[in-house]
């Protein structure tokens, strides 16, 4: 899944580029839509990301197009990785790069709980290479 992030003013910091921080939020903006468009068509997150990895390579400035792509690489037992990749919509130009661990979790028992089958299938439809920064 890929689309386009709108740098806003307030991701930009005292050094002239998107703040590093705020990779964090573009993964969760992904998360977001790909829960509610390709995996679960609601606002409910039954989930808590465990980890996240930013790398970055490349500076992000005001009024610079993104495109983020998000995928899932693996899906476990009762969790999954997705995979991110920023790149500058005018020329492919590799921007930041992550991943992060998301646990299905059951928040009455504040518990993680397996992944059902069903939504393990969707998960899993989202592997889908990537396209290749050139």
């Amino acid at each position: 899944m890929r689309f386009r992030l709108d740098v806003r003013y307030s991701d930009y910091d005292t050094k002239e580029h998107v703040n590093n921080a705020v990779y964090l939020t573009y993964f969760e903006m992904a998360r977001a839509r790909a829960w509610l468009e390709e995996i679960a068509g609601s606002t409910d997150f039954p989930f808590v990301v465990a980890e996240a990895t930013v790398r970055y390579r490349s500076q992000a400035r005001l009024g610079d197009p993104l495109d983020i792509t998000i995928w899932t690489s693996e899906v476990r037992t009762r969790a999954w990785v997705w995979q991110y990749r920023i790149v500058d919509a005018r020329d492919e130009r590799l921007v930041a790069e992550g991943s992060t661990v998301q646990v299905m979790f059951d928040y009455e028992t504040r518990r993680p709980m397996p992944i059902p089958e069903e939504l393990r299938e969707r998960l899993a439809a989202m592997r889908e290479p990537a396209p290749a920064v050139r």
